[in-house]
Protein backbone atom coordinates (compact mmCIF):
# COMPACT_ATOMS: atom_id res chain seq x y z
CA UNK A 1 0.00 0.00 0.00
CA UNK A 2 2.89 2.36 1.24
CA UNK A 3 4.54 1.87 -2.74
CA UNK A 4 1.84 3.16 -4.78
CA UNK A 5 1.66 6.15 -2.26
CA UNK A 6 4.89 7.13 -2.96
CA UNK A 7 4.69 6.75 -6.92
CA UNK A 8 1.15 8.86 -6.44
CA UNK A 9 3.53 11.85 -4.69
CA UNK A 10 6.03 11.21 -7.45
CA UNK A 11 3.79 12.21 -9.52
CA UNK A 12 2.91 15.53 -8.92
CA UNK A 13 3.79 18.35 -10.71
CA UNK A 14 6.57 20.65 -9.05
CA UNK A 15 3.89 23.58 -8.31
CA UNK A 16 1.31 21.30 -6.39
CA UNK A 17 4.64 19.46 -4.84
CA UNK A 18 5.67 23.20 -3.48
CA UNK A 19 2.02 23.78 -2.53
CA UNK A 20 1.62 20.59 -0.95
CA UNK A 21 4.65 21.17 1.44
CA UNK A 22 3.68 24.77 1.82
CA UNK A 23 0.40 23.65 4.04
CA UNK A 24 1.94 20.67 5.50
CA UNK A 25 4.95 23.12 6.78
CA UNK A 26 1.77 25.61 8.20
CA UNK A 27 -0.15 23.05 9.52
CA UNK A 28 3.00 22.19 11.39
CA UNK A 29 4.35 25.54 12.65
CA UNK A 30 0.77 25.98 14.06
CA UNK A 31 0.42 22.81 15.52
CA UNK A 32 4.29 22.37 17.12
CA UNK A 33 5.87 26.05 16.49
CA UNK A 34 9.39 27.19 14.94
CA UNK A 35 11.95 24.73 17.43
CA UNK A 36 12.45 21.88 15.22
CA UNK A 37 14.49 21.65 12.30
CA UNK A 38 14.11 21.40 8.65
CA UNK A 39 14.53 17.64 9.26
CA UNK A 40 11.84 17.22 11.97
CA UNK A 41 9.96 18.93 9.66
CA UNK A 42 10.74 16.76 6.51
CA UNK A 43 10.05 13.88 8.34
CA UNK A 44 6.44 15.14 9.73
CA UNK A 45 5.79 15.73 6.21
CA UNK A 46 6.99 12.17 5.14
CA UNK A 47 9.60 13.42 3.04
CA UNK A 48 13.48 13.75 2.85
CA UNK A 49 15.24 17.15 3.51
CA UNK A 50 16.97 17.02 0.17
CA UNK A 51 13.07 17.31 -1.70
CA UNK A 52 11.82 20.06 0.97
CA UNK A 53 15.10 21.79 0.24
CA UNK A 54 14.59 21.28 -3.52
CA UNK A 55 11.83 23.77 -3.16
CA UNK A 56 12.49 25.59 0.22
CA UNK A 57 16.53 25.89 -0.36
CA UNK A 58 16.97 27.19 3.33
CA UNK A 59 14.33 27.47 6.89
CA UNK A 60 14.01 31.32 6.23
CA UNK A 61 12.72 31.01 2.75
CA UNK A 62 9.86 28.69 3.71
CA UNK A 63 9.44 31.06 6.76
CA UNK A 64 8.90 33.98 4.28
CA UNK A 65 6.43 32.04 1.61
CA UNK A 66 4.25 31.20 5.15
CA UNK A 67 4.42 34.76 5.77
CA UNK A 68 3.23 35.65 2.39
CA UNK A 69 0.72 32.76 2.49
CA UNK A 70 -0.65 33.39 6.37
CA UNK A 71 -0.87 36.74 6.67
CA UNK A 72 -0.26 38.70 3.61
CA UNK A 73 -2.40 37.33 1.46
CA UNK A 74 -5.30 37.71 4.39
CA UNK A 75 -4.56 41.44 4.34
CA UNK A 76 -7.34 43.55 2.74
CA UNK A 77 -5.82 46.49 0.75
CA UNK A 78 -9.20 48.22 1.51
CA UNK A 79 -8.99 48.28 5.28
CA UNK A 80 -7.07 51.39 5.44
CA UNK A 81 -9.49 53.11 2.88
CA UNK A 82 -12.27 52.10 5.13
CA UNK A 83 -10.31 53.41 8.17
CA UNK A 84 -9.61 57.30 7.00
CA UNK A 85 -13.15 57.33 5.07
CA UNK A 86 -13.98 60.69 7.22
CA UNK A 87 -17.47 60.77 5.24
CA UNK A 88 -18.83 58.22 7.45
CA UNK A 89 -18.95 58.52 11.33
CA UNK A 90 -15.23 57.11 13.17
CA UNK A 91 -17.68 54.83 15.12
CA UNK A 92 -19.15 53.24 12.25
CA UNK A 93 -15.62 52.85 10.79
CA UNK A 94 -14.18 51.19 13.55
CA UNK A 95 -17.14 48.50 13.91
CA UNK A 96 -16.88 47.35 9.82
CA UNK A 97 -13.26 47.62 10.43
CA UNK A 98 -12.71 44.81 13.21
CA UNK A 99 -15.67 42.82 12.21
CA UNK A 100 -13.81 42.33 8.71
CA UNK A 101 -10.43 41.96 10.49
CA UNK A 102 -11.82 39.64 12.88
CA UNK A 103 -13.30 37.25 10.33
CA UNK A 104 -10.33 37.14 8.23
CA UNK A 105 -8.20 36.38 11.03
CA UNK A 106 -10.00 33.58 12.46
CA UNK A 107 -8.07 31.04 11.68
CA UNK A 108 -5.96 28.41 13.31
CA UNK A 109 -2.87 28.83 11.98
CA UNK A 110 -2.73 32.80 11.88
CA UNK A 111 -3.23 32.74 15.59
CA UNK A 112 -1.21 29.77 16.68
CA UNK A 113 1.74 30.96 14.04
CA UNK A 114 1.36 34.46 15.15
CA UNK A 115 2.19 33.70 18.95
CA UNK A 116 4.71 30.64 18.26
CA UNK A 117 6.78 33.23 15.55
CA UNK A 118 6.62 35.98 18.65
CA UNK A 119 7.86 33.78 21.20
CA UNK A 120 10.17 32.89 19.27
CA UNK A 121 11.35 36.50 17.74
CA UNK A 122 11.04 34.79 13.93
CA UNK A 123 10.59 37.30 11.27
CA UNK A 124 7.11 37.11 11.01
CA UNK A 125 5.76 38.35 13.95
CA UNK A 126 7.88 41.21 13.78
CA UNK A 127 7.26 41.99 10.21
CA UNK A 128 3.00 41.66 10.82
CA UNK A 129 3.35 43.66 14.28
CA UNK A 130 5.33 46.85 11.61
CA UNK A 131 2.99 46.66 9.47
CA UNK A 132 -0.13 46.48 11.67
CA UNK A 133 1.13 49.46 13.29
CA UNK A 134 2.31 51.42 10.25
CA UNK A 135 -1.09 50.94 8.36
CA UNK A 136 -4.07 50.21 11.22
CA UNK A 137 -2.81 51.34 14.93
CA UNK A 138 -0.90 54.68 13.48
CA UNK A 139 -4.26 55.88 10.78
CA UNK A 140 -6.56 54.79 13.50
CA UNK A 141 -4.73 57.41 16.10
CA UNK A 142 -5.13 60.17 13.28
CA UNK A 143 -8.54 59.87 13.22
CA UNK A 144 -9.69 59.77 16.79
CA UNK A 145 -7.23 62.78 17.19
CA UNK A 146 -9.68 64.25 14.09
CA UNK A 147 -12.59 62.70 15.72
CA UNK A 148 -11.96 64.62 19.14
CA UNK A 149 -11.41 68.12 17.05
CA UNK A 150 -7.41 67.27 18.25
CA UNK A 151 -4.31 68.88 16.12
CA UNK A 152 -2.67 66.72 13.93
CA UNK A 153 0.57 65.06 15.90
CA UNK A 154 3.82 66.35 15.05
CA UNK A 155 5.30 63.51 13.35
CA UNK A 156 4.80 60.21 15.09
CA UNK A 157 1.80 59.60 16.97
CA UNK A 158 2.80 58.99 20.78
CA UNK A 159 3.28 56.00 22.48
CA UNK A 160 0.56 56.05 24.85
CA UNK A 161 -2.25 57.03 21.98
CA UNK A 162 -0.63 54.09 20.12
CA UNK A 163 -0.97 51.81 23.13
CA UNK A 164 -4.48 53.24 23.96
CA UNK A 165 -5.48 51.95 20.09
CA UNK A 166 -3.64 48.74 20.94
CA UNK A 167 -6.04 47.88 23.83
CA UNK A 168 -8.70 48.29 21.86
CA UNK A 169 -7.38 45.51 19.20
CA UNK A 170 -6.15 43.14 21.94
CA UNK A 171 -9.78 43.18 23.23
CA UNK A 172 -11.32 42.59 20.26
CA UNK A 173 -8.94 39.73 18.88
CA UNK A 174 -8.60 38.12 22.16
CA UNK A 175 -12.28 36.29 21.33
CA UNK A 176 -10.29 34.10 18.67
CA UNK A 177 -6.95 33.56 20.97
CA UNK A 178 -9.17 31.83 23.34
CA UNK A 179 -10.64 29.79 20.62
CA UNK A 180 -7.60 29.02 18.41
CA UNK A 181 -5.11 28.82 21.47
CA UNK A 182 -6.98 27.71 25.06
CA UNK A 183 -10.08 25.76 23.19
CA UNK A 184 -12.56 28.27 24.69
CA UNK A 185 -15.66 28.99 22.73
CA UNK A 186 -16.07 32.54 22.82
CA UNK A 187 -19.85 34.15 22.64
CA UNK A 188 -21.89 33.20 19.78
CA UNK A 189 -22.89 37.12 19.33
CA UNK A 190 -19.27 38.48 18.40
CA UNK A 191 -20.37 41.35 15.87
CA UNK A 192 -22.33 42.63 18.64
CA UNK A 193 -19.25 42.27 21.61
CA UNK A 194 -17.24 44.58 18.61
CA UNK A 195 -19.95 47.26 18.54
CA UNK A 196 -19.89 47.21 22.33
CA UNK A 197 -16.01 47.55 22.99
CA UNK A 198 -15.55 50.36 19.86
CA UNK A 199 -18.69 52.41 21.94
CA UNK A 200 -17.12 52.06 25.00
CA UNK A 201 -13.79 53.07 23.56
CA UNK A 202 -15.02 56.32 21.65
CA UNK A 203 -17.12 56.93 24.70
CA UNK A 204 -14.08 57.60 27.22
CA UNK A 205 -11.88 58.53 24.23
CA UNK A 206 -11.94 62.28 24.45
CA UNK A 207 -10.94 61.61 28.41
CA UNK A 208 -8.10 59.58 27.39
CA UNK A 209 -6.45 61.37 25.15
CA UNK A 210 -6.94 64.77 27.47
CA UNK A 211 -5.25 62.52 30.44
CA UNK A 212 -2.31 61.29 27.59
CA UNK A 213 -2.00 64.94 26.26
CA UNK A 214 -1.54 66.16 30.09
CA UNK A 215 0.74 63.39 31.34
CA UNK A 216 3.05 63.88 28.18
CA UNK A 217 3.27 67.90 28.82
CA UNK A 218 4.18 66.83 32.55
CA UNK A 219 7.08 65.03 31.09
CA UNK A 220 8.48 67.26 28.75
CA UNK A 221 11.14 69.12 30.02
CA UNK A 222 10.82 73.16 31.05
CA UNK A 223 11.62 75.50 28.41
Amino acid sequence: MTAPARSARQRLAPDARQQQILEGAIAYFAEFGFDGGTRALAQHLGISQSLLFRYFPTKASLVDRVYEVVFLQRWNSRWQGLLTDRSRPLPERLKAFYKDYNHSIDRYEVIRISLFSALRKESISQRYVARLREQLIVPIVAECRAHLGLPAAAGLPSPLEEQLVLSLHATIIYGIMRRHVFDVAPPLDEDFLIDLYVDSFVAHAAESFRRIGAREAERRPAS
